[in-house]
């Protein structure tokens, strides 16, 4: 099977879905790691254009760590928008050349604008990408894929409906994670959140929930011609 997840920031898909992700790879499926944004924004030390550089191999990093391959979108923080034409072709053509049977991406009420924009670009462009007439130079994909939405910051908001057994691989999304080193310092500096432990502690929240160590909750987006009734996550 092939997995593309498509995040805000660089390290949202670690965070969120990293133990997802990891487990899909690890169990032999093809798996497509992009953020939309560069993560420039995101430093009391560094210019915007340094920052993105760090972030990316960061992010490059990380999906090693999996067996995933990693994309950017290149987008600036702070300026993801679902209804901006060249954004949405760069999904487009995220999405034809991915040829997913899965997206897994933001549920479009987080606390983040990016993530919400993504969330939305990635709905819009999934459903074009499957249209021929819609012409980007790259074949249209034969599907319209089914989308899988992660959890939100802290879980508020958001009501898992399928749960993913992730303690076998906690260590690899911890070690994704922790490949994010700008970011754990920034998130520490700017929100006083120690991004690993409240990782760990969401995971095992949902854990508890469903009867395992730690586990990732999602839901599905349920909308005509996305529906199956296949289990699609592990």
């Amino acid at each position: 099977m092939r997995v593309l997840a498509v995040g805000g920031h660089p390290d949202d898909l670690e965070s969120l879905c990293g133990g997802t992700l990891a487990r899909f790879a690890r169990e032999g499926h093809e798996v497509v790691m992009c953020h939309v944004a560069n993560g420039n924004k995101g430093s009391f030390e560094h210019s915007s254009e340094e920052t993105a550089r760090i972030r990316t191999g960061e992010a490059r990093r990380a999906a090693e760590l999996c067996g995933a391959t990693h994309i950017t979108l290149g987008v600036p923080d702070g300026e993801v928008l679902s209804a901006d034409r060249a954004q949405r072709s760069l999904v487009v053509d995220l999405v034809r050349d991915a040829m997913p049977d899965l997206i897994i991406t933001h549920f479009p009420g987080d606390y983040h604008n990016d993530h919400n924009e993504t969330s939305r670009l990635v709905f819009d462009a999934s459903f074009l990408a499957s249209v021929p007439l819609f012409v980007s130079g790259k074949p249209h994909h034969d599907k319209v894929t089914p989308i899988y939405y992660t959890d939100t910051l802290a879980g508020l908001g958001f009501v898992p409906t399928e749960f993913v057994d992730i303690s076998e691989v906690i260590g690899i999304k911890e070690a994704m994670l922790r490949a994010h080193e700008s970011q754990v310092a920034w998130m520490c500096d700017h929100d006083g959140v120690d991004l690993v432990e409240h990782m760990k502690i969401a995971n095992a929240f949902r854990g508890q929930q469903c009867g395992v160590a730690y586990a990732e909750g999602f839901a599905p987006c349920l909308t005509g011609l996305r529906c199956t009734t296949k289990r699609l996550l592990p």
